[in-house]
């Protein structure tokens, strides 16, 4: 498994039943996470020092047990570091996966392989979310497309933007399939490609997309507009009906794909010592 090794203002404290303990800045969370499925390491007394806790209702939305405000928080990142505006959502979520620091450093180096080689990295980020993979890609020197459906979901990107002072990166609030199925035929070209698809979601004109069937699609078109010889690729999938075994031989059907590539687990180790696994994680 891979996990972010450079983080100081975030810290998973501890996972287990159900749960994950961790730590934003000085706020303490406790919210809902299906993958810790042991006996957590540390005592009730630890969990109860949780700041804010999160209560899921039907369909995963639910509230939390006391309001924050918004607030930042930083990543270690090259010489400026990056800034991320945060804020509790109904769905859990504060606007931030911290396991992809892992991810914003791949993008780091191979930004930096490029650049030796004269080359300027033009970078694709699909189902963008709130930027991160934008921001670290922008900050390594790379022209950057940050392509997401939800228009509120791109406007807090841009917020993080701003907060780093960065305006250099193209903002698309376009379907992703329908973005690639575009770029094909414009015959655009990117030496950096990553992607986070959810396992559902609707696209447009109502159709619905479904992880295990329209994926192998989506990564077709998205080799034809990857450069042949300059490039790197990273798909994330957090889905528990793609293991990460057929993950790799859906892929290995997919005509374009490379034969050799990085498969393994992305996630996070706790204090406790406990190890989550969060998704799974392809690059090459």
């Amino acid at each position: 498994m891979l996990y972010p090794t450079k983080w100081k203002a975030y810290e998973l404290i501890d996972a287990g039943n159900g749960r994950k303990l961790e730590r934003f800045g000085t706020l303490i969370t406790d919210r809902p996470e299906p993958a810790a499925s042991w006996s957590p390491g540390f005592t009730k007394a630890e969990w109860d020092s949780a700041t804010s806790r999160f209560s899921e209702d039907k369909g995963q939305k639910g509230s939390w047990s006391k309001d924050i405000s918004d607030f930042t928080l930083s990543y270690p990142f090259l010489d400026t570091g990056i800034r991320f505006h945060l804020k509790q959502t109904a769905f859990k979520h504060l606007g931030l996966f911290p396991e992809q620091a892992e991810n914003w450093e791949f993008i780091r180096g191979k930004c930096a392989e490029l650049i030796e080689k004269g080359i300027t990295p033009k970078f694709l980020n699909l189902f963008a979310y709130t930027g991160g993979a934008s921001l670290a890609a922008d900050r390594a020197g790379a022209e950057v497309t940050h392509v997401d459906s939800v228009k509120s979901v791109v406007t807090w990107a841009r917020e993080n933007a701003d907060l780093n002072h960065i305006d250099s990166i193209r903002w698309i609030v376009e379907d992703a399939r329908k973005f690639v199925e575009k770029s094909v035929r414009r015959g655009d070209v990117y030496n950096g490609i990553i992607m986070d698809p959810p396992i559902f979601g609707l696209g447009p004109k109502g159709k619905n997309w479904k992880l295990n069937r329209d994926l192998p699609d989506l990564i077709e078109n998205a080799m034809k507009i990857l450069d042949p010889e300059n490039r790197f690729f990273i798909l994330n999938t957090y889905s528990p009906q793609l293991p990460l075994n057929d993950l790799t031989t859906l892929l290995r059907s997919v005509s374009r794909f490379p034969k050799q590539f990085e498969a393994t687990t992305l996630g996070l180790k706790a204090t406790s010592g406990k190890e989550l696994e969060l998704g799974n994680l392809v690059r090459f």
